[in-house]
């Protein structure tokens, strides 16, 4: 029998958010923001825990130690088991590089701080997001941390100022978190000081005081706001999340549980969502596994699995966590269970048990072959040379103080360098290392989307223009080597994201947007190359290398170790015919930069690639760390065999 309080309307909410999320896992094209389900979970358990906390307060009968035993009870047995099974399956599905993430993940899960953990792994060279098997427990790592702030919060204050606190924390964490959102994306999304708001809009509708207005307004505002919640997920969002649509369907969730419609309490249409809010915890914890043991698993030439092989994941999820519910959730809400020294040893034992295991795995699966070194990044000199506002030669980023050669551009720039200092170690070649990643080396020019929102693209056209500055007084630099993949400023559509160009308006020190083209790609690139001339300086560009859709580096490790292949044909290589179709707004703009700004172009495909394949491995040398970028050693294995700085020396003019 239902609990007295039980609200179905409640429960039809954690159904609806519940769905959204496992249709955009899904990859189902009428949920691009699916995600936003997160954010109405948020509101649901700001409302719930404000609620409850209010209640025993008022009553003279809230205990730290019962809330908490409660929440652990409602938290810890599902989430542990999902986590044992997990964590013996991931040695199946993940390769090396991948379950090392995976250990840090865990204690992550374990400690309540994985949004902290997978804040720390978002970095342009870290991991792929959806490779990792417990990234879904960020939010509730948010959500625990906010348990451990509450009920404190509320029980040490005047129970006068619940409201007006309630209200400064959202304003101040929803300020903090547009603020942020601008500048550190991650920072917006995976910490609690920007993600607070979203509870505390839950806890205002919990501390709201009632009145006839209110209700009025409610009434209004029910059918927009079921409208909202409703479609929002199905539009495709433009602007940095969280932003205003996570706000829109925040204030969209609360509207709807201060209404308490009868349509969400007695309308049998909703009763399967009803029942997928019984299970929507559960839900949640079991499907991104699954997901993300499918992405591991895939490697094919489209980016994502068939459309049957995700919805099996979808139908396996909906079984697994049905189970899930049934044998361990709903057995431990029982009142018979009984907070006592055994029990809490029992936990405390188990949490450490799960702390070490992932350690314990690696120690026993570790293969022969360091995997994980091979496919580290590949970051030239080091990570100092990764990234900076301007241009600074320090010594970490150069192997003397008088450097022949200077490396310019983003990550593609970055991976040339080994094969550079290491190849023809005789002549002796001098180089200095100017790179920041995604910023390619063109004047005038930055790609900006929202993840690198425009104030990164203006420190990108601030780091190329300080790149200038340096090779004006840099006497020993003859030689300026450029490289990018220049897709970004090409297309619009790149990498799964849409994408502009900003340009600095020089009549009046402003900037605008333009459209990634052809003409502005060339314009950019022959900027840079007049300006090296000027200054007295050769310059020669140096082609992306042959890519493909599918993480080269991963499948190699995965085909040598037998791990689950889906997808990927012609073992690893890549498909000559499906490269060229893929980058050939990059070869025209490579050949139509070649001829109008007199520069010549080294290519990598001209010793990788026949006709039907290019290769992606020689003997023990992965060449390819990931889809398109070189190894440490596939570099200094490309440049040996090319001989790359002779021609260097050779093309450059």
């Amino acid at each position: 029998m239902r609990p007295l309080k039980f609200r179905y309307d409640i429960q039809a909410l954690r159904g609806f958010a519940v769905l959204g999320i496992l249709f955009y896992h899904a990859k189902l094209p009428l949920f691009s923001a699916g995600f936003l389900g997160v954010d109405v979970f948020f509101v649901i358990s700001g409302f719930l825990i404000t609620s409850l906390i209010r209640e025993r307060i008022e009553q003279d009968s809230f205990s730290f130690i019962e809330f908490y035993f409660r929440r652990a009870k409602r938290l810890l047995p599902a989430a542990y088991v999902t986590l044992l099974i997990t964590a013996l399956l991931a040695p199946v599905f993940l390769a090396s590089s991948e379950m090392n993430d995976f250990r840090a993940q865990m204690c992550g899960a374990v400690t309540f701080m994985s949004n902290v953990v997978f804040w720390r792994q978002s970095g342009y060279f870290e991991g792929v997001a959806e490779l990792k098997p417990l990234l879904h427990t960020w939010s509730l790592a948010i959500e625990e941390q906010y348990y451990f702030v509450l009920p404190a919060l509320m029980f040490f204050t005047p129970r006068r100022r619940w409201f007006h606190i309630a209200i400064l924390g959202f304003i101040g964490s929803f300020a903090l978190c547009i603020f942020m959102v601008q500048w550190k994306a991650d920072v917006s999304f995976y910490l609690l000081p920007t993600r607070w708001w979203g509870f505390a809009i839950g806890s205002i509708g919990a501390l709201i005081p009632t009145s006839e207005r209110l209700d009025r307004v409610l009434q209004g505002a029910f059918w927009p706001a079921l409208l909202a919640l409703l479609v929002l997920p199905t539009v495709k969002i433009s602007n940095p999340h969280p932003g205003l649509s996570a706000l829109l369907i925040c204030i969209a969730t609360l509207l709807i549980i201060l209404r308490k419609h009868p349509f969400l309490f007695h309308t049998s249409a909703l009763r399967g969502v009803v029942k997928t809010g019984d299970i929507s915890y559960s839900l949640y914890l079991v499907h991104w596994p699954l997901f993300a043991f499918l992405n591991n698993s895939w490697l094919g030439n489209n980016t994502s699995p068939p459309f049957l092989i995700r919805m099996g994941i979808m139908f396996l999820s909906f079984i697994l966590a049905w189970i899930l519910n049934r044998c361990i959730e709903e057995p431990f809400r029982k009142p018979e269970i009984k907070l006592t020294r055994k029990l809490l040893a029992l936990t405390v034992a188990s949490s450490l048990f799960l702390f070490l295991l992932p350690i314990g795995i690696i120690k026993a699966v570790q293969p022969e072959k360091n995997y994980a070194h091979l496919r580290r990044a590949n970051l030239g000199f080091g990570r100092e040379c990764v990234s900076g506002d301007s241009f600074i030669p320090i010594p970490e980023c150069r192997n003397s103080d008088q450097p022949e050669i200077l490396v310019w551009g983003d990550s593609f720039a970055m991976h040339l360098v080994p094969g550079l200092i290491i190849a023809e170690e005789d002549e002796g070649p001098t180089i200095i290392q100017a790179t920041r990643s995604v910023c390619g080396p063109l004047l005038g020019v930055a790609p900006t989307n929202v993840k690198y929102n425009q104030e990164w693209a203006k420190k990108c056209l601030e780091f190329n223009e300080s790149v200038v500055s340096y090779l004006a007084e840099a006497n020993s630099v003859k030689t300026v080597v450029i490289s990018s993949p220049f897709r970004p400023y090409l297309s619009k559509h790149h990498w799964s994201q849409d994408w502009s160009l900003l340009k600095k308006n020089h009549s009046d020190d402003g900037f605008y947007l333009v459209e990634p083209s052809l003409t502005e790609a060339i314009a950019g690139t022959k900027k840079t190359v007049d300006a090296v001339r000027s200054l007295g300086k050769r310059v020669v560009v140096v082609a992306p290398p042959p890519s493909s859709d599918f993480d080269i580096g991963r499948c190699l490790e995965r085909l040598e170790r037998g791990l689950p292949i889906l997808g990927a044909a012609n073992e690893c290589q890549i498909d000559v015919k499906s490269w060229k179709k893929t980058n050939s707004a990059v070869l025209e703009f490579l050949a139509v930069l070649s001829e109008q700004a007199n520069v010549e172009v080294i290519n990598f495909s001209d010793f990788l690639c026949d006709s039907i394949s290019c290769k992606t491995q020689n003997e023990n040398i992965f060449i390819y760390r990931d889809a398109e970028h070189l190894s440490y050693d596939g570099s200094s294995y490309l440049a040996d065999k090319i001989r790359l700085t002779s021609q260097i020396q050779k093309l450059a003019k």
